[in-house]
Order: C-alpha cells, then sequence, then structure tokens
C-alpha cells in the first residue's frame, strides 16, 4: 500500500463557487425560516431566533461536476454505485494553455509531447487551459478539444478520472460547434473513467504532486452531480 503525508489545513479549491442566479443550466435556492415552510411549521423558533431551511433545484451540469459512466452507458455506474475510492488518489496537472484557444484541435502528438512522462496508471489527470476566468462570463464555452485518439491513449495509459478546467472534451466541428453525436465522451465513459468538467485552480498545482477528493453526493439513478474537488499538496511518502 502507497502513503502519502499532507498539510490538511493547506486544501486547494479547484471548483467554483456557485451562484444559482448565474448558472447556465437551471439552478435556483430557496431559502426560507422554519415556519415559513408548511411541511416545517411545527418547528417554532423564537422571533429574533436565525433558523433557515432551503430547498435547492437544479440541473445535474450545474457548476464544477462530475459525470459518472450512467452519462453515456446503460449499464454505467451512476452517482450512487461509482466506487468512491477511484475518486480519490494522486493527481497531475497538464498544461495545455497553449492551446488554449477557441476551438484549438489537440492531436495525439501534441498530447504525448507534453504529456507521457507525466502520467502514470492509477492517475487522476486534470488539463489546465487557463480558461476557467472566463466562467459566468459569454466566454465560459471558449475551450479546445481532444481528438478521439487522444481520449483513446488516456484510457490505455490505465487514467482513473480525467478533469477540465473548461466546458467540456468533446470533439467540436470548424465553426465551433458540436459534432455528430459525443465519441469522446462515450469513449472514456465507456471505460468507467469519470470526467470533471468546470474546474478551477488548477494553476496553483502545475509541477506539483498532489492528492485530491472529488465526492459528490451519492444519489441513486444521477449520471451527473455538482461537486467540491480539493487538492493537497504531497510533502513525503513512505
Amino acid at each position: 500500500m502507497r502513503k502519502v503525508t499532507v498539510d490538511l489545513d493547506s486544501v486547494i479549491e479547484l471548483s467554483h463557487v456557485t451562484y444559482p442566479a448565474k448558472e447556465e443550466y437551471p439552478m435556483s435556492l430557496d431559502t426560507r425560516f422554519t415556519e415559513q415552510w408548511p411541511q416545517f411549521s411545527q418547528y417554532k423558533r423564537h422571533n429574533d431566533a436565525w433558523y433557515l431551511i432551503s430547498e435547492i433545484h437544479m440541473n445535474t451540469h450545474c457548476s464544477t461536476h462530475v459525470e459518472f459512466p450512467y452519462h453515456h452507458v446503460q449499464a454505467g455506474a451512476d452517482a450512487a454505485t461509482f466506487p468512491v475510492e477511484r475518486l480519490m488518489g494522486e493527481g497531475v496537472v497538464i498544461d495545455i494553455s497553449p492551446w488554449r484557444t477557441q476551438n484549438t484541435r489537440i492531436t495525439l502528438d501534441d498530447l504525448r509531447r507534453v504529456a507521457e512522462d507525466k502520467i502514470r496508471p492509477g492517475h487522476i489527470v486534470y488539463f489546465y487551459t487557463g480558461n476557467d476566468e472566463f466562467y459566468y462570463t459569454p466566454r465560459q464555452h471558449e475551450r479546445p478539444w481532444f481528438t478521439t485518439a487522444c481520449i483513446a491513449w488516456l484510457v490505455e495509459r490505465g487514467i482513473m478520472v480525467l478533469g477540465v478546467d473548461t466546458s467540456g472534451i468533446e470533439v467540436r466541428d470548424e465553426g465551433g460547434g458540436a459534432s455528430l453525436g459525443q465519441p469522446n465522451h462515450e469513449m472514456l465513459l465507456g471505460a468507467g473513467i469519470p470526467l470533471v468538467e468546470y474546474m478551477t485552480g488548477l494553476d496553483r498545482l502545475l509541477g506539483k504532486r498532489f492528492v485530491t477528493l472529488i465526492l459528490p453526493l451519492r444519489i441513486a439513478g444521477a449520471e451527473a452531480f455538482p461537486v467540491r474537488v480539493i487538492a493537497f499538496e504531497v510533502e513525503n511518502s513512505a
């Protein structure tokens, strides 16, 4: 068993702060004093007491979120059945910012040049572009994309999770629009590898060794779910 030592007081946040009113997909937060909810009217409070309960209604792909195999595989694992131990582990950040311009194609040769000596089997692999700065702006879908050969290579390398600081990894057409189908998602999720989209702060981990945790709610039938992703730098190993 491989063990690592981390500083639990130095957590690195890799998820966006979520503002329901700004989300592209539906998300609403309704917060009331407890007795204002009919189902909780039996819980009385003093007039000056602060006692709140909220309801959230949202799409499963809001904000920083993880997509599970069930998103594209009928018999695939969902948020409740995907093995939690495969959502935590040692990670690596690969710098693909030279290709960050809208609709830039990343070929297998490009990927191998920047990643071949960095990715090991079992790694959680995050790709940094810097385009997380566009979140909540009209440019939030600006991103490069991987050829399907790149995804096949990552699957063959035995990665455990793939994450990006953009809106996705899917193939695009010459005009930057969606291609027919989702071959990259189908290949990745078909291999049982989850995808995390809309990450942030990956520049803090460039060239560093770290462990990372991706822990969504355990909801049966959810093909994806917003998630708080965190990381800790590795101090030493034994």
